[in-house]
């Protein structure tokens, strides 16, 4: 399978380490350096074999309620979104590497997909999703419910 090259991503995972750096220089993380982070990539794997697409992503911390798919015209599109937490203003963080706010991430199918068996599923920080393969039908669009754990 051919990985598409997306530069935007590199360069907002470069943004998210300058920006964590200039942190860690400054000694102290400040409200800005936290707003800062707020884009994010989830790490995905992609995997097929001559029935499904198979598609999981790592989400950590972020419910089902703050997660969508839809399947529209051979790109599967997911976004989300993960709260921050809580921060203390009685204390003084000296690392903090998590990153927060909203995220998408949309994929290109090879292959035409039975939207009505597509199903996704959370569990552990995982985001699971199955797409069954159909063969020569047109694609379709659908928002893909997502069973939490």
């Amino acid at each position: 399978m051919i990985r598409h090259y997306t530069p935007i991503i590199e360069l907002l995972k470069l943004q998210q380490d300058i920006n964590r750096l200039l942190g860690e220089l400054s000694g102290e993380i400040s409200g800005s350096a936290l707003q800062t982070t707020a884009n994010w990539i989830p790490n995905v794997d992609l995997s097929e074999n001559s029935k499904e697409f198979i598609v999981k992503v790592e989400v950590p911390g972020i419910t089902a309620d703050y997660l969508q798919i839809v399947l529209q015209e051979g790109y599967l599109h997911i976004s989300g979104e993960k709260k921050p937490a809580a921060h203390s203003t009685k204390v003084r963080y000296l690392c903090l590497e998590r990153s927060y706010g909203k995220f998408d991430r949309t994929i290109y199918l090879n292959a035409a997909v039975d939207v009505n068996a597509a199903c996704g599923r959370l569990q552990n920080g995982i985001l699971t999703i199955v797409l069954p393969k159909l063969s020569n039908r047109r694609r379709l669009e659908k928002v893909i419910p997502i069973e939490a754990a």
